[in-house]
């Protein structure tokens, strides 16, 4: 695990944390997931499919609309256990919290090189302090900006 501070925040980075061939596996799994194309803020489709799975009760809003859990799936939960025993504990204990677990995940599909968003914020109060991030299929770039607009953390996610 690499750790790459930036200004304002921590990255724990992990490369290849799945094995491809378990990655494959899953990726082939969430592909006949509960899969949503949602609208927009402007009440355009969002380019993109979602898919909300966690906790009864993990309701989470963002762009003015409201997710509410499907219930957690076999190869999910596996994947959140994953997770949670590779977060180290310094993720929480930097922001002086007791190590929390997480409580639901957010699918997205972009099912090919025209579906796309602009950047994440994360910046809900639902998501926490700590979120997790996997990538599974198509080689992408990931890549984090200060809100400044200033490229912080660039690095293509295999």
């Amino acid at each position: 695990m690499d750790l790459i501070p930036i200004p304002g925040a921590e990255i724990y980075y992990v490369p290849h944390f799945l094995q491809p061939e378990e990655a494959t596996e899953l990726f082939n799994t969430l592909l006949s997931s509960a899969w949503e194309r949602r609208t927009g803020s402007f009440g355009h489709a969002v380019p993109r499919d979602e898919a909300y799975y966690g906790e009864p009760g993990t309701h989470y809003t963002y762009s003015q609309r409201e997710y509410k859990p499907l219930p957690w799936t076999p190869e999910l939960l596996s994947l959140k256990a994953q997770v949670e025993k590779a977060t180290p504990v310094a993720a929480y204990a930097n922001l002086r919290l007791p190590m929390l677990g997480n409580n639901a995940v957010l699918c997205n599909l972009y099912r090919n090189g025209n579906d796309s968003v602009g950047l994440y914020a994360d910046a809900e109060p639902e998501m926490g302090p700590v979120i997790a991030s996997v990538s599974l299929g198509a080689d992408r770039l990931f890549l984090l900006k200060r809100k400044g607009g200033t490229v912080a953390f660039s690095q293509t996610i295999r």
